[in-house]
């Protein structure tokens, strides 16, 4: 798979699974309001996060077309995903965050009574 859509297809997977989590949690909350005051923040504890990924890459490149990142293997948020190959080449490690905000859970009517 190509780096690029590797990329789009596993923030849209987390953020579905946030947004079906949400639906379904029948006690308690999933990414729940938070205060903006600064002591909640420096916690970590916003709808703000990061998503850590690691992955690993090979260039394949095909006559008469520019070249291609394909995803070899990847870490994201500790958690092994994507496919391993065994093709040659060079394969290159990358290391990057992608800083997203989570949708926050509705509160409900008895939250707010």
């Amino acid at each position: 798979m190509e780096l690029r859509a590797f990329i789009k297809e596993s923030i849209k997977d987390i953020m579905g699974g946030v947004h079906d989590a949400q639906l379904e949690i029948e006690y308690g909350e999933v990414v729940p309001k938070s205060s903006t005051k600064l002591s909640v923040i420096e916690t970590g504890l916003t709808s703000i996060q990061a998503i850590d990924f690691e992955v690993s890459v090979n260039v394949v490149e095909n006559a008469g077309s520019e070249a291609k990142l394909n995803v070899v293997a990847a870490v994201v948020n500790g958690g092994v995903k994507g496919n391993s190959s065994n093709s040659s080449g060079h394969t290159a490690t990358l290391s990057f965050k992608v800083p997203v905000k989570m949708p926050v859970h509705n509160q409900s009517k008895s939250d707010t009574e």
